[in-house]
C-alpha cells in the first residue's frame, strides 16, 4: 500500500498485485495456448475414439490398397486412416477459433490468417495420421488396441506439433505485421496537453472524454508528480493511466499504482549532498507530492533561480514545505521518488550532471528546462515507464500516440510508438517525431480527435 498525501488529506492509492496475466502477458498468452491444447485434444481424442469404435468401427482391419504414398507415409488401415484425419480436423478447427478469439485476441485480417493456418494444420495432420498410423499398425500387429491406450498415444501425438505451432500462431499467424489502430493517446502535460498557463481547457477534458467513448483512452504521461496532475484529469473517466514523476510510478483508475520505483535509501542521501554544493533550488518529491524547503519557497526565491513565471501559480499551489529536505531525505518513510533541481549557473548545471554521471553508474538524468536537471532512479524514464505498463497490461505499443514537447519526453519518442510533437517542442522532439501538430494553447486533444476518431 503506497500513502500519497494531497489537500492537506491522506489518500491510500492500492498498491495491488495485479493478475497473473497482467503481470506477465507472454507467460499467461502461453498458458492459455496450452490450456487451449488440452482442450481441443480432448475433443480429438473423444471424436477419434467415437470414429474408430462406432463410425469407422467396420474398417479398422481393413488394409490400404498398394499405394506408393501410403506406403511412404506408412498407412495401412482405412479405420485409423479416417478416424485420424476427421479428429484431428475438428481439434484444429476448435483450436484455430479458441486462438484467435481467446489467445491472442487476433484481429488480423481472417482469410490471412485461416489460409496460413490451414497450411499449418495440413502439414501437422499429415505428420499427426502418419505418426499415428505406424502407432496404430504396431499396436494392430500386437494386439494393444484398446481405448486406453488409443487414448493415450492420440494424447501424444496430437501434442507433438505444438512444439512449432505456438511460435508459428504467434509471431506470424495470429500477430498483424500492420501498424494496430490506435488505442491510446500518451501525453505529456506541461507544454503538451497544458496550455501555457498551465491549466487544462475545457474543451481538451471534453475531447479526453469523446475519445475515450470512441475507444481511444488517455495516458497521462508526465514529470510532475502524482498529486501535482490536475484534479480534473486525475478524475477524468477517459484518463486510464497516470504515468507520473517520469517514470517512477505507473497508476491505473481501478487498481491504483501498479509499478512504483524509488531512488535507493543510501543513492538518495548522497545525491542530496552533492545537490546542496551548488546554488539550487531543489524539490523533492515523496509519496506522489513535491517538497520543497521553507526558507526557499518565495516569489523572490523562484525568481532568482529563474523558475519559468508561467509555473510559479503552479508552485505556490502543489508544492508542500519542509523545515529541512536534508531530515526528510534522511527519514526512511520518505521515498525519493524524483529530484527536480533548478540551478542559477547553467555551468554549475552542466558540471553537476557530468559529476553524478561519474559517481552513479546508470542513474536516469533528464530535463524539461534549461535550468533544470530531473534525477530518478537507474532505468526509470517515460519512454521505459511506457515499455513496462504496454507489457504488464498487454498493450501493443504501437497503438498508442505519443506526444511530448521536451527533453525528458525523449524516451517515450524512441519507443515504437507513433509520435507527435506540438509546435512548440525543442528540435530534439521535433527531429523524432512522426509529425508536428498544433501548439499546446490550440487544444491538442481536439486536434487529434479528428485526427484520430
Amino acid at each position: 500500500m503506497l500513502y500519497l498525501t494531497g489537500n492537506e488529506k491522506v489518500i491510500a492509492l492500492k498498491d495491488t498485485n495485479s493478475p497473473f496475466g497482467q503481470r506477465h502477458p507472454e507467460w499467461w498468452r502461453f498458458l492459455k495456448f496450452n490450456i487451449g491444447v488440452l482442450v481441443t485434444s480432448a475433443l480429438d481424442i473423444l471424436s477419434y475414439l467415437f470414429f474408430l469404435y462406432f463410425v469407422f468401427r467396420g474398417s479398422k482391419d481393413i488394409p490400404l490398397p498398394d499405394n506408393a504414398v501410403w506406403a511412404l507415409l506408412g498407412i495401412r488401415y482405412r479405420g485409423y486412416l479416417l478416424s485420424y484425419l476427421l479428429s484431428t480436423s475438428i481439434g484444429y478447427i476448435a483450436a484455430y477459433l479458441i486462438n484467435r478469439h481467446i489467445t491472442f485476441h487476433s484481429d488480423v485480417n481472417p482469410a490471412y490468417s485461416s489460409s496460413l493456418y490451414l497450411i499449418l494444420a495440413v502439414c501437422n495432420i499429415l505428420i499427426s495420421s502418419y505418426i499415428g498410423s505406424v502407432f496404430g499398425t504396431y499396436m494392430e500387429a500386437h494386439h494393444l488396441s484398446n481405448p486406453v491406450t488409443e487414448a493415450v498415444v492420440k494424447f501424444v501425438i496430437i501434442n507433438i506439433p505444438t512444439l512449432w505451432t505456438y511460435p508459428l500462431e504467434r509471431y506470424v499467424i495470429q500477430t498483424s505485421r500492420s501498424r494496430p489502430s490506435i488505442k491510446y493517446i500518451a501525453s505529456d502535460l506541461d507544454g503538451t496537453l497544458l496550455a501555457s498557463n498551465t491549466e487544462v481547457s475545457k474543451d481538451n477534458l471534453a475531447a479526453i472524454e469523446r475519445l475515450s467513448e470512441n475507444g481511444i483512452k488517455t495516458i497521462l504521461l508526465t514529470g510532475r508528480t502524482f498529486y501535482e496532475i490536475p484534479a480534473e484529469l486525475r478524475e477524468s473517466p477517459g484518463v486510464e493511466y497516470s504515468i507520473f514523476s517520469d517514470g517512477a510510478g505507473i497508476f491505473n483508475r481501478k487498481d491504483g499504482i501498479i509499478r512504483y520505483t524509488y531512488l535507493p535509501d543510501k543513492t538518495a542521501k548522497a545525491i542530496f549532498r552533492i545537490l546542496s554544493e551548488y546554488q539550487t533550488f531543489i524539490e523533492v518529491y515523496s509519496k506522489g507530492i513535491p517538497f520543497v524547503e521553507s526558507s526557499k519557497f518565495s516569489l523572490e526565491q523562484f525568481r532568482y533561480y529563474g523558475i519559468d513565471r508561467s509555473f510559479i501559480p503552479e508552485m505556490f499551489k502543489s508544492r508542500h514545505t519542509t523545515p529541512s529536505l536534508a531530515a526528510l531525505v534522511e527519514n526512511a518513510a520518505y521515498k525519493t521518488e524524483l529530484f527536480d533541481v533548478f540551478f542559477k549557473e547553467p555551468e554549475e548545471r552542466d558540471a553537476c550532471r557530468k559529476r553524478l554521471c561519474r559517481l552513479f553508474r546508470n542513474l536516469s538524468i533528464t530535463s524539461s528546462l534549461p535550468n533544470n536537471l530531473e534525477i530518478c532512479a537507474p532505468a526509470v524514464s517515460k519512454g521505459s515507464a511506457l515499455k513496462a505498463l504496454c507489457r504488464k497490461r498487454g498493450i501493443d505499443i504501437r497503438s498508442i500516440v505519443v506526444v511530448g514537447d521536451s527533453q525528458n519526453d525523449i524516451t517515450s519518442f524512441e519507443t515504437r510508438a507513433k509520435k507527435y510533437a506540438v509546435a512548440n517542442a525543442c528540435e530534439e522532439i521535433k527531429t523524432r517525431a512522426d509529425k508536428t501538430i498544433c501548439s499546446n494553447d490550440e487544444n491538442i486533444m481536439c486536434y487529434l480527435e479528428k485526427e484520430l476518431a
